[in-house]
């Protein structure tokens, strides 16, 4: 071999030897630390507390409370000023009234409501007929059968629902309606009811009256009739009444509205409404 070559398996050699040592080196020191034993308290090192300066902790300075802020002063309000005291008046006393003459003892539908085609609740109804059509015709003497109906124009209501009395054109009429109330024996009454007469010619007009039976028959054959009087719609409306009389034993009256023409025309009617049956007590006057 060269030389050379034997210098490098020298430095090869020594390099081996040098890592062979710091591996044994390592070893070594790796067991000491596994088999030695833990270090104790003792061995550690204390510091004398005398010899350490005190420490000062600083107290933090409070802050002072804030100052409260007063509420509003209340100021008080006026003193609500009282109601006035009421002093109630003194009852009046009340006026004695006359002698009663009231509708104490009330007529059915005195009103003439619920009229009906020749029907009027409440009250019974009549007339004189001699002619029917087809017969022999007198224009002074025949009388038709009457019609009781309500009112066909409300221009012709008395006050409100009103009965209406008619017949055929060109033939007179005569006709009458009628109830019976039972009243005291003794007692004074008179019957009143409000009228109306309508016609073709105001020349002529009806003969309308009021009537009272104080024996309280059937219809008004027996009864005492009052005033008539001859109206047209130029009159109005007008109020009949019949004379006051004492009501009879039988302790009951029949009260009569009666309706004829004066004389045939092409046509005509009468209106009846708001009836009234006025009433004076045994021993009033």
């Amino acid at each position: 071999m060269s030389g050379k070559k034997w210098l490098i398996i020298g430095l090869l050699a020594l390099a081996d030897i040098v890592v062979l040592c710091l591996v044994v080196s390592l070893i070594r020191s790796y067991t000491h630390m596994l088999f030695s034993p833990p270090p104790t308290i003792a061995s550690i090192p204390t510091v004398s507390t005398a010899a350490l300066p005190p420490t000062w902790t600083p107290v933090p300075t409070s802050s002072p409370a804030p100052t409260p802020t007063r509420r509003p002063t209340h100021t008080p309000t006026d003193t609500a000023t009282p109601w006035p005291t009421f002093t109630p008046s003194q009852t009046p006393s009340p006026t004695p009234l006359p002698s009663p003459t009231l509708a104490s003892f009330s007529l059915e539908n005195p009103t003439f409501d619920y009229l009906g085609w020749d029907y009027v609740p409440g009250w019974h109804t009549g007339g004189f007929v001699n002619w029917a059509p087809g017969q022999p015709f007198d224009v002074a003497n025949s009388y038709a059968a009457p019609r009781f109906h309500r009112a066909d124009d409300p221009r012709q209501w008395i006050n409100g629902s009103t009965l209406q009395i008619d017949t055929e054109p060109w033939v007179k009429l005569r006709a009458w309606v009628f109830q019976t109330v039972t009243v005291t024996t003794d007692s004074r009454v008179q019957f009143q009811i409000h009228a109306m007469g309508f016609v073709k010619e105001t020349a002529g007009g009806y003969i309308l009256k009021a009537g009272i039976d104080p024996s309280g028959g059937e219809g008004c054959d027996a009864a005492l009739w009052g005033t008539e009087q001859i109206v047209n719609q130029d009159d109005g409306v007008i109020l009949l009444s019949s004379p006051e009389v004492v009501v009879g034993e039988a302790g009951r009256v029949t009260v009569c509205a009666f309706a004829e023409t004066q004389f045939a025309q092409v046509y005509h009617a009468a209106f009846f409404d708001d009836a009234a049956l006025l009433v004076t007590p045994p021993g009033h006057r």
